[in-house]
């Protein structure tokens, strides 16, 4: 557990970084450009880096979809690695939407937004959950390190707040 309570910490002072920088714009309206619908995207505007949501769970690991079959939901693009992953989207989006908008499952739990590796993922209880990795810190880690059910808890109840 002491474990977790340092790279929390650590985690934190990273996520402070990211969120000032994330949050601010220069029209003074207080709303990210980073994101759309507290949706995490890229600067390209395509959701999960371009990844196949569907491959997550089809696959268990992600898969770079392709423009060739992109769709488009609430406002937010996907690429697919084919028309049948495409067509499962387009049937249940929802089964297959990243939790948390796309932001780091762990950072929800700590009450705040972290960028994410696509390829850093779980599946836990159907859901697809994004963790942060970088030369410091990999929060899929600190999240197989803590109580899984306290984390989703939480994470659950800040996504409530922030999303709107």
């Amino acid at each position: 557990m002491a474990k977790f309570s340092i790279l929390a910490v650590v985690v934190l002072g990273v996520a402070a970084l990211f969120s000032s920088a994330a949050e601010s714009d220069d029209t003074g309206t207080g709303e990210s450009r980073a994101y759309l619908h507290s949706y995490n995207l890229p600067s390209s505007g395509i959701a999960l880096e371009g990844y196949c949501p569907v491959a997550y769970f089809a696959a268990n690991k992600p898969v770079l979809g392709s423009p060739k079959y992109a769709s488009t939901y609430n406002d937010v693009t996907y690429h697919f690695v084919n028309a049948d992953a495409q067509s499962a989207f387009e049937e249940n989006p929802e089964k297959f939407l990243p939790a948390f908008g796309g932001w780091c499952a762990f950072g929800m739990a700590v009450s705040d937004k972290f960028p994410v590796d696509p390829t850093n993922f779980r599946i836990v209880d159907g859901r697809l959950l994004l963790f942060l990795r970088n030369r410091g810190v990999d929060a899929a880690e600190l999240w197989d390190d803590g109580d899984e059910r306290e984390l989703m808890k939480k994470a659950d109840a800040h996504w409530a707040k922030v999303s709107g």
